[in-house]
C-alpha cells in the first residue's frame, strides 16, 4: 500500500509540476514524520501532532490546521487502518457499530453549526485559543487517568466488550458525540474519545483499543476529506505566486501560501504518512500494553508543555488560564471517578476472583513480577 501511494504521488507531482510546491512545505512533511508514526501507533491521530505544531510554531490558522489534519489522516490513518484489517488484528467491532455512525453524524452536524461556512476554510465560531486549550485538557486528563490506572501491577483486561447495557451504550454514544465535535474543531479527537470510552471506562485491552481508535479516526478523516476538502472546496485552491487567492473557486482576500496552501501542505506530506502510519501500527502490534501507555502519556505531557510555552494567550488571559485549570481538574476528576467505579456506574460485570485467567487476559507490571521472584527465592530457601 505504501509503495502504491508513493508511486502514484511521484507520477502526480511530476506530471503536475508540483515539486516546487512540495519543497515550499518541507516543514509540513517534517512534522508528519513523527505525526504519522503517532497516528498509527497510538489513540492520538496525526492531528495530535500536526494541529499543535502548525498552530503554535508554524503560525498556521486553526481552521487550516484542522483541515490539514483531516486531509492527511485520510492517507496515513487510512493506510494504517487497511494494514490493521489485512493483518487480522483484533478490534472491538461492537464498539465501532455504535461509535462510527454517531461520531460521523456529530462531526458533520458540528461542521455546520460550529463553523462560519461562508469564510475561507470554514473557521470555527469557537475562539481558537479555547479550542487549543480544550484539546490539551482532554489529552492531559486521559493520560493522567491512564497513568494512575497503570500504577497497579496487575490488571484484568478484556479483548472485547461485555454485553452492552443501557449505561454502557450511553457512554459509547456520548463518546461518539464528543469525538465528532472535537474532530470538527481540531481535526482529531474521535480516536482519543474512543480510547477513553473503550479502554479507560469499559476496560478493553489497549492493544485492542488502539487499532479500534485508528479505524474510527480514519473513517472520520475520509468523511472530512469529502465534506471539507471536496464539497467545501478547501483542497481546490488557486495560487498566484506566494499567495492563495481563491478557495473552491471563490475569490478571497489573498492569504500567504506558507500558511494557507492546504493542498500544498498535504501534497508534501503524503509519502511520509503513507509509510509512517503503517509502520507505527506495526510497532504498536508488537509493543506491550504498558509500553503503549507510556508512549501515550509522554505525548500528552509534550502537548501540555508545548501549550504552556507557545500559546501566549494562556499566559496573558486570566479567563483562558482559569478555563484550562478548571477544565483539567474537572476532566481528570470525572474520568478518574468513572474509571474507579466503572463496574457500578456503567453496569459492567464484576471480575470473579475465583475465575481462571489466561496470559492474554492479564496485564502484569514489573513490580508484580519482582514480587513473584522474591517469593520464589524465599520458597527455595535462598
Amino acid at each position: 500500500m505504501s509503495i502504491a501511494v508513493t508511486v502514484v504521488w511521484l507520477v502526480a507531482v511530476t506530471i503536475g509540476g508540483g515539486w516546487g510546491r512540495v519543497a515550499d512545505h518541507w516543514a509540513a512533511a517534517l512534522t508528519m514524520v513523527f505525526g504519522s508514526f503517532v497516528a498509527g501507533s497510538t489513540p492520538q491521530g496525526g492531528g495530535a501532532v500536526a494541529f499543535p505544531v502548525f498552530t503554535k510554531i508554524l503560525s498556521v490558522p486553526t481552521e487550516v490546521a484542522r483541515s490539514f489534519s483531516l486531509m492527511i489522516q485520510t492517507v496515513g490513518m487510512g493506510a494504517a487502518g487497511l494494514a490493521i484489517l489485512l493483518s487480522g488484528r483484533t478490534i472491538v467491532t461492537n464498539a465501532l457499530k455504535v461509535l462510527m455512525p454517531v461520531t460521523i453524524a456529530s462531526f458533520l452536524i458540528a461542521n455546520r453549526l460550529l463553523a462560519d461556512n461562508d469564510a475561507p476554510f470554514a473557521p470555527s465560531t469557537v475562539p481558537g485559543p479555547y479550542v487549543k486549550v480544550s484539546f490539551t485538557v482532554v489529552l492531559a486528563a486521559m493520560a493522567a487517568v491512564v497513568a494512575l490506572t497503570y500504577r497497579q501491577q496487575i490488571l484484568v483486561r478484556r479483548s472485547d466488550l461485555p454485553p452492552l447495557n443501557g449505561r454502557a451504550l450511553t457512554a459509547l454514544v456520548i463518546g461518539g458525540i464528543v469525538g465528532g465535535v472535537a474532530s470538527s474543531l481540531v481535526g482529531s479527537g474521535a480516536d482519543v474519545a474512543t480510547y477513553i470510552v473503550v479502554v479507560v471506562l469499559l476496560g478493553v485491552n489497549p492493544r485492542v483499543g488502539v487499532p479500534t481508535s485508528v479505524l474510527l479516526m480514519a473513517s472520520v478523516s475520509i468523511v472530512g476529506f469529502i465534506d471539507l476538502g471536496l464539497i467545501d472546496g478547501q483542497m481546490l485552491l488557486e495560487r498566484v505566486g506566494d499567495q492563495i487567492v481563491a478557495v473552491g473557486g471563490d475569490p478571497i482576500s489573498p492569504l500567504p501560501a506558507a500558511e494557507a496552501d492546504l493542498a500544498g501542505m498535504w501534497l508534501a506530506a503524503v509519502p511520509i504518512v503513507a509509510w509512517g502510519a503503517p509502520l507505527g501500527s506495526l510497532l504498536a502490534s508488537r509493543a506491550t500494553d504498558r509500553q503503549l501507555v507510556g508512549f501515550v502519556v509522554a505525548l500528552a505531557l509534550a502537548e501540555v508543555i508545548s501549550t504552556i510555552i507557545f500559546l501566549e494567550p494562556l499566559r496573558t488571559d486570566p479567563a483562558l488560564a482559569a478555563f484550562g485549570i478548571i477544565g483539567l481538574i474537572a476532566a481528570t476528576g470525572g474520568l478518574a471517578y468513572l474509571q474507579r467505579n466503572r463496574v457500578s456506574v456503567l453496569g459492567l460485570p464484576a471480575i470473579d476472583g475465583s475465575e481462571s485467567f489466561g496470559r492474554s487476559d492479564l496485564d502484569v507490571g514489573r513490580g508484580f513480577r519482582r514480587q513473584l521472584e522474591d517469593r520464589s527465592d524465599e520458597g527455595d530457601g535462598r
